[in-house]
């Protein structure tokens, strides 16, 4: 039985395992929290929904027990939470610091591991940790543009009656304020107005904000994307998602992680699947790139 450690407790920590069980995925969950006595209610209310998904497991864990430091998946959700009209580049150098300290106290993974990243600013989190836990390519990604594209597809889908299954396209570049929606990517894109898919665009873009100021937090559309990103994994699915990866020459852009299509299989990114981009998207991939960049930058 494979091991998913999750670290934080929190909304989403709680919602990826929630999600996880519900789809009876045979895995352990190892849940770990800096508030112990959190961690243990949400392991409690968590073990009551086994009986209906026989096959998962879940229970708490701290860091230096054994069960953690064999764990095979490493999903990273602690950091400070974002707060109304808080951008994700604003958490950048308190979460750099939680994230620092979370591999300090994790100590040598094996060398199969496969970290994946939930933390926001999620691009930036991504490059650090690729840099910090010294796993090898394609191990350490983040869940980058998953939760946006779902955000695009539904809409899609809603706007042109069709099932959610049957509609395509990409949200890349950020996941924050400079993502864009790769039209190129959407088919039967054509029959939008440039009106109306500006409209969607800072739809899908202004969604998290909108959930945020309603209730504080968002989660369940997280919770999902982390769980298909795992189950691609656990089922070596060889399936593309838009997930954050840190890039070395795709799209002519290095030393920094975007949420750009990649197969996902038993061994975390198997590569980076380049779709074909107008030049102006291509452009705006490059631009989310130097943003990031500075940003990183700014504070390292």
């Amino acid at each position: 039985m494979k091991k998913i450690a999750v670290i934080g407790a929190g909304n989403v920590g709680s919602h990826i395992v929630s999600a996880g069980i519900a789809e009876d995925l045979p895995v352990e969950f190892l849940l770990l929290d800096q508030n112990q006595g959190f961690e243990t209610a949400q392991v409690l209310d968590l073990k009551d929904s086994l009986l209906f998904s026989p096959d998962a497991k879940v229970k708490g864990v701290d860091f230096g027990d054994e069960d953690l430091q064999d764990a095979d998946i490493f999903v990273i959700t602690a950091g400070t939470a974002q707060k109304p009209g808080e951008s994700r580049c604003d958490l950048l150098g308190r979460n750099i610091e939680i994230l620092t300290s979370i591999r300090d106290s994790l100590g040598q993974l094996k060398d199969s591991a496969i970290v994946i990243l939930v933390s926001n600013p999620v691009d930036i989190l991504t490059q650090v940790a690729s840099d910090i836990f010294g796993l090898a390519e394609g191990q350490v990604f983040g869940t980058g543009t998953s939760l946006d594209t779902s955000r695009l597809r539904w809409r899609l889908a809603e706007k042109l009656n069709k099932n959610i299954t049957e509609v395509t396209g990409y949200v890349m570049g950020e996941h924050g304020d400079s993502e864009f929606v790769a039209w190129s990517t959407v088919e039967g894109s054509d029959v939008f107005s440039q009106e109306e898919k500006d409209q969607m665009q800072e739809s899908v873009m202004k969604a998290a904000y909108e959930i945020i100021e309603g209730k504080g937090s968002t989660y369940f559309g997280i919770g999902a994307a982390a769980v298909g990103i795992l189950k691609a994994i656990l089922e070596d699915r060889q399936e593309v998602l838009p997930v954050s990866v840190p890039l070395k020459g795709a799209y002519g852009i290095e030393n920094i992680a975007l949420g750009v299509p990649a197969s996902i299989g038993e061994n975390g990114v198997d590569y980076v699947e380049e779709v074909d981009l107008s030049e102006e998207e291509l452009q705006k991939l490059k631009a989310c790139a130097d943003k990031l960049k500075k940003l990183l930058e700014s504070v390292c």
